[in-house]
């Protein structure tokens, strides 16, 4: 399931132990909205750090 951050779309899948983040589109008219613009692979750790980042 879709959800935003900073209106960009992005969902997050599980895949082993690490987590899969990618972000879509933003425009709401965009060619192709299904289209990776950007990927984030992160384990559990990473996660905990960028966490601690923006808090």
């Amino acid at each position: 399931m879709r959800d935003t951050i900073g209106n960009r779309p992005y969902e997050v899948k599980k895949d082993g132990s690490k987590y899969v983040i990618n972000f879509y589109p933003q425009a709401k008219n965009a060619k192709n909205p299904d289209a990776v613009l950007f990927r984030l692979t992160l384990t559990k750790d990473e996660l905990k750090k960028l966490a601690k980042i923006a808090g």
